[in-house]
């Protein structure tokens, strides 16, 4: 029964270079700065791929939209008999419709329509980007925690080995290598959970800056430094300012007013304006020029101008409550950034710190003597809470410090 304990460290330790050997492969794996993820996610997304090209449909129908309508050429010839006489004519017509009425406001209002396509497709990415960048921090964090814990549970598999030689001389009791053991397992079992946590936190980066050609991709360690303050002031002025939403909704009020004189020019009707030649078989010939004018007895396009202006309506209202919806966000995402920043300079510059030599400390006083093994593993799980404490602010951090960025408009980096 004793020697069970002893013997159990040298089996193990195939399965534990195993392990270091994987997580020194993962770290081998292409590792990425917020900068470049960012290019990447502008290279590669899929969804912002998609929204770029409704965009380009709309320019395209923008500029089909400034072309005339083509002429129509027309030939005819009318063969006439009485008896036995006959007689025939021959027309050679071509019309042009001549767009006086409408034609100016629907390119503007097909103008506008891409420039609303083009403002949609700066909030879709400016939201993707956010995405992107909390991926980043959640890949940067899950990273972070993956080495924090090894670093712990490298600790106690030294103490494992450790105590299974002070046994094996007499040093140490079946109890205090038992109890190494049960704390070594509960690490080995938290750097599992820490490793399958980076590998997923991995590939959904992966999947939104690299979809087609990697299927993981590892983040820079977040700065040690804390972001920048940033006043309330300057970020609702920012906001109104840049936010990609509000041009939206002005592109797409703008173009809601030209579909609107559109509808309302469309009730006077384009004429049309037909030249031709004409020969008849005794020997007459011409030319002719007609003009033909569509009358607004039955349609005057009401139906259309109406619906026209209830739809410049409801994107004057769309415009009113994205306003309203910006600075409520900026409001909160500046209330959840300013609190995270007073706690994180309150747990970094007093209540933490310190903490980081608490595990070297603990080490060397336990190798000595000076510290019991109950005390060792209180420094360790002591260690181990600050740090993760550390990594979690700082994540809380970094993932509103780039809300407020985005609540404002401004583009996603670090500083």
């Amino acid at each position: 029964m004793s020697s069970s304990p002893t013997r159990a460290s040298p089996t193990r330790a195939p399965d534990i270079s195993r392990k270091v050997s994987e997580e020194a492969s993962a770290d081998s794996l292409r590792t990425v700065g917020l900068r470049e993820a960012l290019r990447l996610f502008r290279n590669n997304n899929l969804s912002l791929r998609r929204a770029q090209s409704e965009a380009r449909a709309l320019q395209g129908e923008a500029r089909q939209a400034r072309a005339y309508p083509n002429p129509t050429l027309q030939a005819t010839h009318e063969p006439l008999w009485r008896g036995g006489e006959s007689q025939s004519e021959t027309y050679l017509n071509l019309s042009q419709t001549l767009e006086w009425s409408g034609r100016s406001a629907r390119i503007r209002s097909a103008r506008k329509s891409a420039a609303a396509a083009r403002s949609r497709t700066a909030a879709d990415s400016a939201r993707l980007a956010q995405q992107v960048a909390e991926a980043y921090v959640k890949a940067a964090t899950a990273e972070t925690r993956r080495r924090r814990l090894a670093q712990v549970t490298r600790v106690f598999r030294r103490a494992d080995s450790s105590m299974a030689e002070r046994r094996d001389e007499g040093d140490a009791s079946g109890y205090a290598v038992r109890r190494i053991q049960l704390e070594r397992a509960r690490y080995e079992q938290r750097l599992a959970a820490a490793r399958l946590e980076a590998r997923s936190a991995r590939r959904q980066l992966a999947l939104l800056i690299l979809p087609d050609e990697a299927p993981s991709v590892a983040a820079e360690m977040l700065p040690g430094v804390p972001p920048p303050s940033i006043s309330r002031r300057e970020a609702l002025r920012a906001a109104l300012r840049a936010r990609p939403e509000l041009r939206r909704r002005q592109s797409e009020v703008e173009a809601q007013k030209a579909a609107l004189r559109a509808a309302r020019q469309e009730a006077w009707p384009d004429p049309s304006v037909t030249a031709g030649y004409k020969q008849q078989s005794n020997g007459f010939e011409g030319a002719f020029l007609g003009i033909g004018i569509p009358l607004p007895f039955f349609d005057r396009n009401r139906g259309a101008a109406e619906a026209a202006t209830a739809r410049l309506q409801s994107a004057q209202t769309q415009q009113t409550l994205a306003r309203r919806e910006i600075r409520n966000e900026v409001r909160r995402a500046y209330a959840a950034y300013t609190s995270t920043r007073r706690r994180s300079q309150l747990l970094n510059d007093e209540l933490l710190q310190g903490s980081d030599d608490l595990l070297r400390i603990a080490q060397t006083s336990y190798g000595e003597g000076e510290m019991s093994l109950v005390e060792l593993l209180d420094a360790a799980d002591a260690y181990r809470d600050a740090r993760l404490t550390r990594i979690e602010l700082r994540t809380d951090l970094w993932t509103r410090y780039f809300r407020l960025l985005r609540a404002m408009g401004q583009p996603l980096d670090l500083p």
